[in-house]
C-alpha cells in the first residue's frame, strides 16, 4: 500500500461550476484528500466576481497562486492587481479578500495554498535524492 491519493478536479474552466463547497467555485481539496500539514483550494470568479467576505487566519499562512484571469487582492489596506503567474502570500491575522475584474476576458482561477505549525526552516531539508533510480518511462 502506498501513502499517496489522487483527486481529479478538472480542467480550469470547470472550476467555477464545481457547487459542492461552501461558495460556488470554490473546491476546498483538504475536504476530499486525506491531508495532514497543508491545505488547498481551488478556485475560480466570473468576470466582476468578489469573495463574499473579508478573512484571516491566527495559525495559517496562505498562498495564492494566480492561473488565468485578472483580479485584485486587497491585502489589509492595500489592493494588489492579480493575473495569471502572480503569487501572493498572505500571513496570520491579515485581513483579505478578492475580485475578479469585470473586465478581465476570462474567468480568475487560482490555487490558495494553506499551511500553520511550525515553521520551515525548522524541518530543514527533509528530502532524499535517488539519482541512480531509472524513470519508469525510460526506454
Amino acid at each position: 500500500m502506498s501513502d499517496y491519493d489522487v483527486l481529479e478536479i478538472g480542467g480550469l474552466d470547470q472550476w467555477k461550476d464545481y457547487a459542492g463547497g461552501r461558495a460556488p467555485g470554490k473546491r476546498f481539496i483538504d475536504a476530499e484528500l486525506p491531508e495532514q500539514y497543508i491545505g488547498m483550494s481551488a478556485n475560480a470568479l466570473a468576470p466582476g466576481g468578489e469573495s463574499p467576505f473579508w478573512h484571516s487566519h491566527s495559525q495559517l499562512e496562505e498562498l495564492y497562486v494566480f492561473l488565468a484571469g485578472q483580479g485584485q487582492m486587497a491585502i489589509g489596506n492595500d489592493v494588489v492587481d492579480v493575473h495569471a503567474g502572480t503569487v501572493v502570500r498572505v500571513g496570520q491575522n491579515v485581513m483579505r479578500a478578492w475580485r475578479a475584474l469585470p473586465d478581465s476576458t476570462e474567468d480568475l482561477r487560482w490555487l490558495c495554498i494553506r499551511a500553520g505549525g511550525g515553521p520551515l526552516a525548522e524541518v530543514g531539508k527533509d528530502g532524499e535524492r535517488d539519482g541512480d533510480r531509472p524513470f519508469p518511462w525510460a526506454s
